[in-house]
């Protein structure tokens, strides 16, 4: 009982770690490197298995190294901060000092790998030396896991990252007091855990260096202008004033939105804009907004008491404008918690309570599932730069998905505007948004999509957020000449803006008739220097658009604009002859392939199990690389999948992770009792496995479909409940297998866990790959086949030893 306790406490601790990094990470760094972390991490306890198996050690030197080892692990938990902000990486000098930077990239990556190491150890030891007990063993580290999985939830906030360190060193500290056999340093061990706990319990939150471009967070510390910090569970919120106006910074500056000083007068702001308008005063403009484009859609509804929908609401400036224009009535959806609360409480003076204006409805959520959960049809709906810059956000995921850019959701949005609504998306890589939605608009049985589409650059500049507004109706002359006065397109006066894309005069369109056909050509996806499909719910990478690794010139002819030259050379000149949107992909790619030569050849080489060629032993390598691999795949996919049905990316994280981890330790516990063994029943579980993977994805569109009305706690016990018979049955045959090659001693174990771990990472890197290229869908048929694999060798191994 005491090593199945610590078990699940160093298990508990690891996973915690994990995801609490990849956060951090998104907040020092960025979400495509955050990503690496798990790379990170599944090398670490592979390299675990593999200096077990290499190194194997008797059962009295194990219970003597496990409680050093399990403290060790805490002990590196708490020297992870500031190791990391002693690193001095900077990520924007990479193309300048390649060599200098590359060296504390990896000095840093080497800081996270230390306790996973350690913690892969710890489990190594005890999965080789206690093969036997493995179904309860392994069940206990799944359930620790699941627990992992959501105890950031209600601890980042109040304690911060710093204090869950400190929780999860707390947790490795009890492990190795349980594991202890000698009584003083038990209560040694004890002791440290106690205070462990204590010191987030009354210090506050300590701080992360940014080790990026920050948008002047870090001069504003220095300055004294930073106000506050919030680590919610989605992003991390720094508040700075700069002058007047607020930042609001997401995850340590990747995005920010702005709060500005308005004294509640609607009608004086009516005044002010108009005659900004009118005289063509961008600067008067931006004392309440970025620009014009924020606020074209409710000019253009002005006093026609429009109902308007907010998917992206930040600091308010879209609701702003909607109340200055008349709107009857604004629903503001923001993702980030925080973010609403900060509007609604301590800057809602500031921000002239907007947020609290009796036509308005302020909520926290995901943009989509708030729409789907609303009977009511829209005057606008709009979106302006909405993506997400956290990790947990997009899945956790080495590429972002963008839900709020396919086909599906345009469709959701086309069937929530009225006869004549607008919708109005501020957003970048706007031929490709043309593309998508003319898609849905097309699928829908629509016609002549350009003569609905009206487009806005700021001439002046490379202009990654345009002006893009798609009416239900036509756009009439009266309309566009509306437009047009707006920008200031207007004779005798100098506008930063121009209509590059106008529905009653479409030969002066930017892009062809093709975009807007919803059937695009091979040989026009194929001359486009970036990726062009449109995008849908299934292949959601919206914002990946590299085709190749090489800068591209500014070309009408192959539709590419000053924007989007700079969104796909930026990283090219920032890259250390990798574009950086990418290296995270050939960096894992690279550690991967080469780990995977790693632990096979090192042990075929010096290890005792490896040196003895045992009956069976490729048979029972491909079985733990093929376990690796399956189930980090099916478990990325669910993630997707239930995003779109749960909503809440944060629910859906946490509810997929717990649901799988849990139900297959529970799995793992009951295989014993049930008599599956690798000499009995084997195949059941790769059955029930292949049986009820297959009923998902026949049924899981129809169950969403018509669930989907459902509450938002409804929902996620509904999706635990349709995921739960698949993850039982996944909690099986890693135990089996573990049984099956028990015989051949401790280390063949250790070098099984270690394969399991290494194709975790190129799992999870697969899983990306085939996603982007086929779709979630043919990805975790794929999985369901590589199971169905495993299945075929765990019989085949089990009749070659019957043999014997």
């Amino acid at each position: 009982m005491r090593l199945a306790s610590a078990v699940f406490l160093v298990a508990l601790a690891t996973l915690t770690v994990e995801l609490l990094l990849t956060r951090v990470f998104d907040v020092i760094l960025y979400p495509n490197l955050a990503y690496m972390v798990i790379t990170c991490a599944m090398l670490a306890l592979g390299l675990a298995g593999i200096v077990t198996a290499i190194r194997p050690a008797t059962d009295a030197q194990v219970q003597r190294r496990l409680p050093l080892v399990a403290a060790a692990f805490g002990a590196s938990l708490l020297a992870i901060r500031p190791a990391l902000n002693a690193i001095p990486f900077w990520l924007d000098f990479v193309s300048e000092q390649p060599a200098t930077q590359a060296f504390w990239f990896a000095l840093m990556y080497l800081v996270v790998g230390v306790p996973f190491f350690l913690s892969g150890y710890a489990l190594a030891l005890v999965f080789a030396h206690h093969g036997n007990a493995i179904n309860r063993l392994y069940g206990a580290d799944l359930a620790g896991a699941a627990l992992g999985c959501v105890v950031l939830i209600p601890l980042l906030r109040p304690f911060g990252p710093s204090g869950l360190l400190f929780f999860a060193a707390a947790a490795a500290f009890l492990a190795a007091a349980l594991l202890e056999g000698h009584r003083g340093r038990r209560r040694a061990f004890a002791v440290a855990a106690a205070l462990a706990v204590l010191v987030p319990m009354v210090t506050p939150p300590l701080e992360f260096e940014v080790h990026k471009y920050d948008r002047g967070l870090t001069r504003a510390r220095m300055n004294d202008l930073h106000e506050l910090s919030i680590w919610d569970s989605i992003s991390k919120i720094d508040v700075v004033g700069w002058g007047q106006s607020k930042n609001i910074l997401y995850d340590g500056g990747t995005q920010s939105s702005f709060l500005y000083p308005f004294d509640g007068d609607f009608e004086a702001l009516r005044t002010d804009l108009d005659s900004s308008i009118r005289r063509n005063k961008e600067n008067r403009v931006q004392r309440h907004f970025w620009y014009r484009g924020v606020f074209a859609s409710h000019y253009l509804k002005r006093d026609g008491d429009h109902r308007a929908l907010i998917i992206g609401s930040a600091a308010g400036q879209e609701v702003k404008a909607a109340l200055v224009y008349g709107a009857a009535a604004v629903e503001a959806v923001e993702l980030v918690p925080a973010v609403v609360e900060l509007g609604k409480d301590q800057y809602a003076d500031f921000n002239g309570q907007i947020f609290n204006h009796p036509k308005v409805v302020a909520v926290a959520g995901e943009g989509r599932a708030y729409l789907r959960s609303r009977p009511v049809r829209f005057d606008v709906i709009q979106l302006h730069s909405d993506h997400s810059s956290s990790s947990i956000a997009g899945g956790v995921g080495a590429l972002d998905p963008a839900y709020l850019m396919t086909t599906d959701a345009f469709t959701e949005y086309y069937e929530h505007l009225s006869d004549d609504g607008i919708l109005h998306i501020n957003h970048h890589i706007y031929p490709r948004i043309v593309a998508t939605a003319a898609k849905a608009w097309v699928d829908m049985g629509r016609t002549d999509f350009q003569s609905h589409v009206l487009v806005v650059h700021r001439a002046a500049i490379a202009d990654t957020l345009p002006t893009l507004l798609i009416k239900m109706t036509p756009w009439t002359p009266d309309e566009v000449r509306e437009v047009r006065y707006f920008f200031s397109l207007i004779p005798r006066h100098e506008s930063a803006y121009a209509i590059v894309e106008n529905p009653l005069a479409t030969e002066e369109s930017f892009l062809s008739p093709e975009f807007y056909s919803g059937n695009l050509s091979r040989e026009l996806l194929s001359s486009v220097p970036y990726r062009l499909r449109p995008t849908t719910d299934n292949r959601p990478y919206f914002k990946f658009l590299r085709r190749g690794w090489g800068p591209i010139e500014i070309d009408s002819s192959r539709f590419v604009d000053a924007a989007m030259q700079h969104l796909l050379n930026e990283p090219v000149e920032r890259g250390p002859g990798v574009p950086m949107d990418v290296l995270h992909l050939v960096t894992v790619g690279g550690v991967g392939f080469g780990a995977v030569l790693l632990f096979v050849v090192l042990p075929l080489l010096t290890s005792k199990v490896g040196r003895s060629r045992f009956p069976g032993m490729a048979s029972a390598l491909l079985y733990f690389s093929c376990l690796g691999f399956a189930f980090i795949v099916i478990e990325l996919v669910l993630i997707q999948k239930f995003m779109k049905f749960i909503g809440s990316p944060l629910h859906t994280y946490s509810t997929v992770l717990f649901t799988v981890l849990l139900a297959a330790g529970l799995g793992s516990m009951a295989a014993g009792r049930l008599g599956i063994t690798p000499g009995r029943r084997a195949w059941v579980p790769f059955a029930g496995i292949i049986g009820v993977g297959l009923a998902f994805l026949a049924s899981h569109t129809w169950l969403f479909a018509t669930l989907l009305s459902q509450p938002t706690g409804a929902r996620v016990l509904i999706s635990a409940a349709i995921m739960f018979p698949l993850a039982f049955f996944m909690g099986m045959p890693f135990p089996l297998g573990v049984l099956a090659v028990n015989h051949h001693g401790p280390s063949a174990i250790a070098w099984a866990w270690a394969m399991n771990g290494v194709f975790t990472l190129i799992g999870g890197l697969a899983s990306v790959v085939l996603s982007l290229q086929f779709g979630f869908t043919v990805t975790e048929a794929l999985a369901l086949l590589v199971y169905a694999l495993a299945g075929v060798v765990l019989l085949d191994y089990q009749r070659r030893q019957a043999v014997l």
